[in-house]
């Protein structure tokens, strides 16, 4: 398919492969993007095929050493606030190899500059590798995109071919990164029950809880985990076992993935019910979070996933979560936040966190690309129906996909 030029008087770079980009590619691409103006279709199509080239490439549980003199940052949730996330590159300057930047997920969704957010971490990518990390949130999963804004936006502003791309781009992100074999950075939380038992009645009270299990899932069974799948919304009660069973290892996959993308923590011990899912997203409790921490020989969980009122928490002594969009969704009220890990003097990571309000932005609404889908393609918002992918992944895949759902808070 040709690709058009790009419209009289675009300024910005161009990109036709990898060793396009390069620092003063970058500072144009931000120029351009601050005015309103986007990588040209063609450009942004070669990006995310190049994306998706390298993502190929890694693993699902990536690893990440931070040596002294170095410092890895790490962003929480972004949700397409491109002028907050300039606002953080301001501060925290551009990644390098001996300045790595981690993204912890929920890059695009209920912002309205989600395309330029995305376009932006992709072409640093796309310049080192090596410098820039990305977890998978579950605002990186087709029916989010679908119904909080980046489908509609990607259409809006380029096509739904491209959106394509996206997805598949988000497919094959890793889900976990190790750093330092020391700090687990995962956007949601930690595995849940074995076996996954969902209590007849069970309610929110703390002391309504499935057990810690036996023995915490260790990392060797995390990176076995196949991650490219698309979760959808009968994966979540098809997940829940009505009676012990032994589990088939595409299941046992999917059950983690849920919780990598959607769990939280809780104040009551053991496994609860998620505000988020009415069936089959567990929230896991202090005592769950101490066995994983303990088995494991990790000092720290970092995970993002919630709103947090200064942009970062520490949940519990070995878990700290970060969100990295200040007042979301311009009614929020919270700071932004990202944390910065680096050896101290005993070769332990030390955790800085650092606090930001947000800045103005145009005068556009959170999801304003949104109404694209309701208007160009009314059909994409129908129920949602399960079919099988061929074996031996024993998967299921979106055909299309249901209007009806409860708002997540992230």
């Amino acid at each position: 398919m040709a690709m058009p030029e790009p419209a009289p008087g675009y300024s910005g770079p161009r990109y036709a492969q990898a060793s396009d980009v390069n620092d003063a590619w970058l500072q144009r691409l931000l120029q351009c993007q601050q005015q309103g103006q986007l990588l040209p279709k063609k450009d942004a199509y070669l990006l995310v095929l190049d994306v998706i080239r390298q993502l190929k490439s890694e693993q699902t549980l990536g690893r990440i050493q931070v040596n002294p003199g170095q410092k890895l940052t790490v962003f929480g949730d972004i949700h397409g606030q491109y002028f907050d996330f300039m606002n953080m590159l301001s501060m925290t300057g551009m990644p390098s190899v001996n300045t790595p930047f981690l993204f912890n997920g929920d890059f695009v969704d209920r912002g309205s500059w989600s395309v330029e957010v995305i376009t932006m971490i992709f072409a640093m990518k796309m310049q080192n590798p090596n410098a820039i990390f990305m977890n998978r949130g579950n605002h990186e999963m087709l029916e989010a995109n679908m119904i909080y804004g980046f489908a509609g936006e990607v259409g809006s502003k380029y096509d739904l071919d491209l959106f394509n791309l996206y997805s598949e781009s988000f497919r094959n992100l890793p889900l976990l990164h190790l750093v330092n074999n020391q700090v687990l950075v995962v956007h949601a939380g930690i595995p849940g029950p074995r076996p996954r038992v969902w209590l007849p009645g069970q309610t929110h009270d703390p002391e309504d809880a499935v057990p810690v299990n036996l023995q915490a899932c260790t990392l060797a069974e995390i990176a076995s985990v196949d991650r490219y799948t698309e979760l959808t919304p009968n994966s979540y009660k098809d997940a829940v076992d009505d009676a012990p069973r032994k589990e088939e290892k595409w299941e046992t996959d999917t059950r983690m993935i849920i919780d990598f993308l959607w769990s939280d923590p809780r104040g009551g011990s053991g496994y609860g019910p998620s505000y988020r899912k009415s069936r089959g997203v567990f929230m896991f409790g202090p005592d769950v979070s101490d066995q994983f921490v303990r088995e494991n020989n990790l000092k720290l969980v970092i995970r993002s996933h919630e709103v947090k009122a200064d942009g970062y928490l520490q949940d519990r002594p070995h878990a700290v979560s970060v969100f990295s969009a200040p007042n979301y969704l311009d009614t929020g009220g919270n700071k932004g936040a990202f944390l910065q890990l680096s050896p101290g003097p005993d070769g332990n990571l030390q955790v800085t966190p650092t606090s930001f309000t947000a800045v103005p932005h145009p005068d556009l609404p959170p999801m304003y690309h949104q109404n694209y889908i309701a208007e160009n393609h009314p059909h994409l918002t129908r129920q949602m129906k399960k079919k099988q992918a061929p074996q031996p992944w024993k998967r299921v895949v979106c055909s299309e996909l249901s209007g009806v759902h409860r708002p997540c808070s992230d």
